[in-house]
């Protein structure tokens, strides 16, 4: 069997969802006997390569390939070095920008491509028309990898032939996301001592809802002092967020905790997860505070309704504020956890959303392409 060797290609502003999923395919792949290595495009101005860094902090095989500007030709030479450095290459590219100089890369080259979609952020015209460009170029791809069901239609509606298309949902590590990993120390964090943690991990951006879980938040609270909220990760609207918390008198409750490398050690310092999206794929942070035995409270976007069926977990329509809002009272006024909730929310990640999982079925597609 031809063994391929597959170059993941990120272009990455921080520590997000997807980065945290390539960093965790990554090792799974190396103990499933497929060689991977990643690609790091760094974009002008990007003082920092959180990704970069990461990735060799884990153990995980990186280079920076720099990129001046839109198009950039010194990059796509660069890349394509690495491809003819490579035996059996496969390409995989994960998002918009590293789909689009994958192919040019590829101009002329037998080289199958794999793209996954982990979600999109549309919270921008510019961002919109990236989007509707990664689509175009998806079409051209040897296989298209959606983390979620949800996401098929799309990908159909954008000409991407049926037969290319793989469901592959998102694993985590459940060694690193554990409930018995300790928890940083909460007065470190500026938690002041009994106070109920409504916590979040999550980009600060429009599909997030960042907004719209303050006023929710705000609304919530029957006095001062009761409880704090706190999230994990940065993004477009972290000053809004601040002057709206500001206007509702929460600021002092509001935790943001900008970008972290460390959030095995945040979710245990959460009384309860909280995921507000207007819109997903298959969060990885959901699966994470699962796997910490973390209680959920979750709006039904994407695959979350189906990662938490059956389960003791509170589902909330999209974008409805009220209903958030009685759901953060409930949760908070609710007797002392149960600890079967917990350990039901970690047997469905251990059962059907770990890294091992998720690495096999990329294997089988990449060793499929190999092959062919």
């Amino acid at each position: 069997m031809t063994t391929p060797q597959v170059l993941h290609l990120r272009s990455s502003i921080g520590l997000y969802g997807a980065e945290n999923v390539v960093l965790g395919l990554m090792p799974a792949l190396m103990r499933d006997g497929i060689p991977n290595r990643l690609l790091c495009l760094q974009t002008p101005g990007d003082a920092e390569q959180l990704l970069y860094e990461r990735a060799l902090e884990l153990g995980v095989p990186a280079a920076v390939l720099p990129c001046r500007g839109r198009l950039d030709w010194h990059c796509v030479k660069a890349l394509r070095a690495e491809i003819a450095a490579t035996p059996q290459a496969v390409l995989h590219v994960h998002d918009y920008k590293s789909a689009f100089y994958g192919w040019l890369a590829r101009s002329g080259r037998a080289l199958p491509i794999v793209s996954t979609s982990h979600g999109q952020f549309n919270d921008s015209q510019r961002l919109r028309l990236y989007h509707r460009i990664e689509l175009m170029l998806m079409r051209r791809f040897e296989r298209v990898c959606a983390v979620s069901d949800a996401m098929t239609p799309l990908l159909l509606a954008a000409g991407v032939a049926e037969q290319r298309i793989r469901v592959i949902e998102n694993g985590i590590d459940t060694t690193r996301f554990h409930p018995q990993v300790p928890a940083l120390e909460r007065a470190a964090l500026g938690i002041p001592p009994g106070r109920f943690v409504f916590g979040t991990a999550m980009r600060l951006a429009e599909p997030k809802f960042p907004l719209g879980l303050v006023e929710a938040y705000a609304a919530s609270r029957e006095r001062a002092g009761e409880a704090v909220l706190m999230i994990a990760g940065d993004g477009p609207m972290r000053a809004a967020v601040q002057a709206r918390a500001a206007e509702l008198g929460v600021a002092d409750e509001l935790i943001l905790l900008g970008a972290r490398k460390d959030l095995e050690r945040i979710y245990g310092l959460f009384d309860c997860f909280v995921l507000p999206s207007l819109s997903e794929g298959l969060p990885m942070a959901l699966l994470e505070a699962m796997a910490t035995a973390r209680p959920v409270i979750a709006t039904t976007v994407g695959q979350v309704g189906e990662v938490l069926a059956g389960l003791p977990a509170t589902l909330l329509p999209p974008g409805d504020v009220a209903a958030l809002s009685r759901a953060l009272r409930a949760a908070r006024q609710s007797p002392e956890r149960d600890p079967r909730v917990g350990a039901a929310l970690r047997e469905r990640v251990e059962q059907r959303y770990s890294v091992t999982r998720m690495a096999a079925d990329y294997a089988a597609v990449y060793r499929q392409l190999a092959e062919g």
